[in-house]
């Protein structure tokens, strides 16, 4: 399997915990009882989901990157 095929598969599994974990997150801010206080269950799914989200993006734009690198070189 190519580094760009792996980024690929990482970077989408990433991104697809990260937004599973900010769903979670947002799902429990609004099923929550509106008590005034603050949700830390919420809090802590966002906390996690966010970064993984952020790394699986940046891991999809190397695998393209990568991949047209190497598109390019095989034209020439």
């Amino acid at each position: 399997m190519s580094r760009s095929r792996t980024a690929c598969l990482v970077g989408g599994i990433l991104l697809a915990v990260g937004g599973v974990l900010c769903g979670g997150a947002f799902l429990a801010e609004v099923t929550a009882d509106p008590d005034g206080g603050a949700n830390i269950g919420a809090g802590a799914l966002l906390f996690l989901g966010q970064p993984l989200a952020y790394v699986g993006v940046v891991l999809l734009f190397v695998s393209t990157a990568l991949h047209a690198r190497s598109d390019r070189s095989r034209r020439h």
